[in-house]
């Protein structure tokens, strides 16, 4: 019965943020916005495998593509808080179409790696950072603290709804036609999510408050590094996993099942995302944020021990339950710690932390399968969570510096 009360009043939590004006058009927007996130990885990954034969060299090139979507996510979110939301992702939307159309174009054509990488870096830097224009969006449109924070984990469970199904749709893709088709499929959801979004009325109001810092935007707070430096680690972390994932499917007959195994850790995150917004932690952010680091760690160290895909689609399962309150605990701490007028580059930053540590765990990840063992690469992504609960805890201080900071629709 307790249980039953419980779910209720998050439900309720939930429908509320719903009935808010003006949510509702650019959420759904969000939702084909977020799904390429989801894809790409894997898409480019088997797309690059195929034409070179190395999960070496694909590693590098999505490792690639992810740096430069991380930088990029930086470059987009300070000039919407300078121009606003729309006219960013509309050029955004059009570069990431083309680049990928010619990435897809120089695979199949046997193009150099080098080639590959340009068209990849092209990609990443253009990849319309809906998810940070709506979590700007909500940071306007709800006032209260404690329903803030359940709309920040919708931010997450979005992006989860979307990505748990982007693995498996890849990976049918891949199977059914090609990976060159499922890359195109994700262009084209990136870019019409990102037009989508910036057509609604909410998105063409939306105004950041001016900016309180210079040049160096949100990292110039000691709570903004902290954090940054805690997501680079665990996006490495996850990096390592998702390209050790496909070579263990590949060992037991298929790279692309791979995918399969990276929904169970989408659907974990998802699950666990929806059950941390829907009620109120006790503690600090910064303590919490590094008891779920430290959980993480000890997820990835298990995945060692795993022999049998459904004993791996378990534990990543698990690793998915404590991955989603992570991203939300970061992002509700984005407004005690960035610095006012900032509200779409602070979270553009957090997005860079874990996009830039995935990226480098992808190019570490396929190095290490390559030269040694899925196991290999698993403990060694838990070695790399496990510095990221020390730096957690050790920075406690920096991520409870308070500084408040708001918008404007």
């Amino acid at each position: 019965m307790a249980l039953l009360v419980h779910v209720r009043a998050g439900a309720r939590r939930y429908r509320a943020l719903l009935t808010l004006p003006g949510a509702r058009a650019p959420l759904i927007a969000s939702v084909a916005g977020s799904m390429p996130i989801g894809m790409f990885g894997l898409a480019i990954l088997l797309l690059v495998r195929d034409a070179t034969g190395s999960f070496a060299d694909a590693g590098r090139v999505v490792g690639v593509f992810g740096l430069a979507n991380a930088l990029g996510a930086v470059a987009q979110g300070r000039l919407m808080d300078r121009l606003g939301q729309p006219r960013v992702l509309r050029v955004a939307g059009t570069g990431h179409l083309l680049a990928l159309v010619v990435l897809v174009i120089a695979a199949t054509r046997g193009a150099p790696l080098e080639a590959l990488a340009a068209c990849a870096a092209g990609a990443g830097a253009c990849l319309p950072q809906v998810p940070s224009a709506m979590r700007s969006l909500w940071s306007a449109l709800v006032d209260d603290e404690e329903r803030r924070q359940t709309a920040y984990a919708l931010v997450s469970i979005v992006f989860e709804v979307s990505v748990v199904t982007a693995p498996v749709l890849v990976a049918g893709i891949a199977t059914v036609a090609s990976p060159a088709a499922a890359v195109l499929v994700a262009a084209a959801l990136g870019s019409g999510g990102a037009f989508a979004f910036a057509a609604t009325r909410a998105s063409r109001g939306w105004r950041a408050g001016a900016p309180s810092v210079g040049w160096a935007g949100p990292l110039a707070a000691a709570g903004m590094r902290a954090l940054f430096a805690v997501l680079l680690l665990v996006g490495t972390a996850i990096g390592v996993v998702q390209v050790a994932l496909p070579a263990f499917a590949a060992q037991h007959g298929s790279a692309e099942a791979g995918g399969f195994l990276l929904a169970a850790l989408s659907a974990g995150s998802l699950a666990g995302g929806v059950v941390y917004g829907a009620r109120a932690w006790p503690g600090p952010p910064g303590t919490r944020l590094a008891v779920l680091v430290l959980g993480l760690a000890a997820g990835c160290a298990l995945l060692a021990a795993a022999a049998a895909p459904w004993s791996l689609a378990v534990v990543l399962l698990v690793i998915g339950l404590l991955l989603g309150p992570t991203t939300v605990v970061c992002s509700a701490l984005l407004d005690t710690v960035a610095p006012e007028g900032t509200v779409t580059e602070a979270f553009a930053v957090m997005v860079m932390g874990l996009v830039a540590g995935t990226a480098a765990g992808n190019a570490v990840g396929g190095a290490i399968v390559e030269d040694g063992s899925y196991r290999t690469a698993a403990l060694a992504a838990a070695a790399i969570a496990a510095l990221g609960a020390v730096w957690a805890v050790g920075r406690r201080s920096a991520l409870a510096a308070s500084r408040r900071r708001g918008a404007t629709v």
